[in-house]
């Protein structure tokens, strides 16, 4: 019965999407980019740079460029579908499963969120995504919805996250992912074990299921080479954008902040400290 309803779930989702039943080959409507990370990783330049490539990433959005219709799911379903599914926890120490149980009343709250992003999509058969940093809080139910999706999954050193000065998805949702060990330590350490965990589950997950429709980038590299990065995107995206107009809107989308190694900045003993909380995520995206 659960898995007719799931199946049943992603029909509907594909009819409003294509307004009428498909098969075979996805198209542009069931192939949305989706960018995510965790907050303050820098998903707001790389959903420019979609926009500057021909997608259309939404129209009610906040000023970092998030998706308010997505966003009003992200603020009322992440709990309970961490809950629900410990999915975090299960790629977190080891290879998981591929489908996690979810909510029954999720699916359709998101196929409505989804209809109201794509309100303004002049054509429906366009390029299109959203971006929603918290998007990787529900990775394997957005995967298994859209199976087609292009996920671009965007990380920043650990070290600088556990100093951002935005912590909201650690506060709104560390209960649900750090292991009752870790929610009593010092701030800093919390948001770089809340960091590791949902990264390197997210990683592995992509990794193992979501293949050649994901994309791993590191903001450093963005900030340090804006113009091969943004390559990268538009290879992955398969776009026709001439690659000198997509290199210079790099060039100009692309500042990299002050905040940027903001952890060098620590003292050794402290920064020694956080590492060896977040060393396996440090190390697999290549920051140790």
């Amino acid at each position: 019965m659960k898995r007719a309803r799931r199946r049943a779930a992603r029909a509907e989702l594909r009819q409003r999407l294509t307004g009428h039943w498909l098969r075979g080959r996805a198209g542009p409507a069931e192939r949305p980019l989706v960018i995510l990370g965790t907050g303050g990783s820098g998903t707001r330049a790389v959903a420019s740079l979609a926009r500057e490539a021909g997608y259309y990433m939404g129209s009610n959005l906040n000023p970092a460029g998030d998706s308010l219709d997505l966003g009003r799911l992200m603020r009322h379903w992440p709990n309970r579908y961490l809950r629900v599914s410990n999915w975090v926890d299960e790629m977190w120490r080891g290879p998981g499963r591929r489908r996690f149980p979810f909510p029954s009343a999720m699916a359709p709250d998101f196929t409505a969120a989804i209809e109201e992003h794509r309100r303004g999509l002049g054509d429906p058969r366009a390029a299109w995504g959203w971006k929603a940093p918290r998007t990787i809080l529900l990775l394997p139910f957005v995967h298994e919805m859209l199976p087609s999706a292009r996920i671009v999954h965007l990380v920043r050193d650990g070290r600088d996250m556990a100093y951002s000065r935005n912590q909201n998805q650690v506060r709104r949702h560390g209960r649900k992912v750090l292991p009752p060990s870790d929610k009593r330590i010092a701030k800093a350490h919390a948001s770089i074990m809340f960091w590791a965990r949902l990264n390197l589950a997210a990683a592995r997950y992509g990794e193992r299921y979501i293949g050649s429709n994901r994309l791993l980038l590191r903001f450093e590299d963005l900030c340090a080479d804006p113009g091969a990065t943004a390559m990268r995107l538009v290879e992955f995206l398969q776009c026709s954008v001439p690659e000198d107009r997509i290199r210079a809107a790099a060039a100009e989308i692309v500042r990299p902040p002050d905040s940027l190694g903001r952890w060098r900045d620590r003292e050794s003993r402290r920064i020694r400290a956080i590492e060896r909380r977040g060393e396996p995520a440090l190390r697999e995206f290549g920051y140790l």
